[in-house]
């Protein structure tokens, strides 16, 4: 590593160029689209992983239209930060955070039928005309209107003279399954339920966004770009596993925006007998070794399922993973700077597959001690 940290603790580096190559392919993607199609970027659970303050710099200046929040304090996050432009809330939420969306202008999704009444009601508290989104249930099973609730979901809202649907959403649930037609089925019956809707709600097509492309959808389905896409780990530079990534990168070519260096914090000579870690996992064979200890553990964001079972460059990781360290074999000088996250060291997707997960869950779970830097 070329430059020296002025805090020797690892941080976690997030690469603008990146990112908007990431943003670049993706626009290139729904460019061969008919119309104009928006872009929404998830910023869920910390912008999964890379940190919502971290990132805002680089939204505001690519002009995002749009995020995408799990629930209203991570909009609220986002409004107290300085951002302007739309947020949408994509999960439900509860009676107590109805006033969250009036006081910090979040679109809430509106996904039960007691929703709408409620939201009328507080928007007419804040006496506002309230942009709201509906999310339909095509086989994800978890929040959203089934088609048989439209009809008592379409009484509802046609009685809420305080709200304006200004959206309809799903969200596909095997978008990166090998079995096409299921997805494309979901996509048709999304494309012919939210037409019956505008048209019974009396609402006007081009001032409503449909919806329904995530990562997945939005690389191997043109047919569900519809008005918005909202690629999330994509664009954060990763796919979902190795296979993924062998297939897909070379036709969508994503670059991983995050790498991360780190230094020992103690050098140790060890010798044949030896034991490293809990459960004494590792026990060192040769007639002495040496290995540095690094700062970094599962709270970090290095699963313990990778103990014994990774290499970091040339330097395998020894034993348990620990709350706050792991041991590298073959580390024998202080001041030597491993990369643990980059081109020089096993990418995520395969982290992913060593510890039988996907990338999401690594992602999101990069502690909040790690510093994050946009470089």
């Amino acid at each position: 590593m070329s430059e020296k940290l002025i805090n020797p603790y690892p941080v976690l580096k997030i690469s603008r160029k990146a990112l908007r190559n990431n943003l670049e392919v993706l626009k290139k993607v729904i460019s061969r689209s008919d119309k104009d199609v928006k872009v929404l970027i998830p910023v869920k659970a910390n912008a999964y992983g890379f940190g919502i303050s971290t990132l805002l710099p680089f939204f505001q200046e690519e002009k995002i239209e749009y995020l995408g929040v799990a629930n209203p304090y991570e909009g609220e996050m986002l409004r107290n930060l300085g951002w302007r432009h739309e947020i949408l809330n994509l999960g439900g939420f509860y009676r107590e955070n109805a006033d969250d969306f009036f006081k910090n202008k979040i679109i809430p999704s509106v996904t039960d039928i007691w929703q709408i009444s409620l939201l009328n009601e507080r928007a007419k508290a804040y006496n506002q005309k309230a942009n709201i989104q509906l999310k339909l249930d095509f086989g994800m099973g978890r929040i959203g209107f089934k088609e048989e609730s439209f009809h008592e979901m379409i009484t509802e809202i046609k009685k809420a003279e305080n709200l304006k649907v200004t959206g309809i959403f799903i969200h596909l649930p095997s978008a990166d399954s090998d079995d096409m037609n299921a997805t494309r089925k979901i996509i048709e019956k999304f494309s012919g339920g939210a037409k019956y809707l505008i048209n019974e709600l009396n609402l006007k097509e081009n001032e409503v966004l449909l919806h329904a492309a995530n990562s997945y959808g939005t690389l191997l389905y043109p047919e569900s770009h519809f008005d918005m896409i909202r690629p999330g780990l994509v664009f954060y530079g990763y796919f979902q596993n190795r296979k993924d990534k062998e297939k897909l990168e070379k036709k969508y070519p994503i670059k991983p925006a995050l790498s991360l260096w780190a230094k020992p914090i103690s050098v140790r000579d060890l010798k044949k007998g030896d034991t490293i870690s809990y459960g004494s996992t590792y026990t060192v064979e040769k007639e002495n070794i040496n290995a540095g200890v690094f700062p970094l553990g599962y709270a970090d964001g290095i699963l313990r399922a990778l103990s014994n079972n990774i290499v970091f460059e040339d330097y395998p990781l020894l034993g348990r993973v620990t709350m706050d360290q792991i041991v590298l074999g073959g580390v024998y000088e202080k001041e030597k700077y491993v990369q643990i996250i980059g081109e020089k060291s096993p990418p995520l997707e395969y982290w992913a597959d060593a510890a039988n997960t996907i990338t999401y869950e690594i992602l999101t779970g990069f502690g909040g001690r790690l510093q994050r830097e946009l470089v």
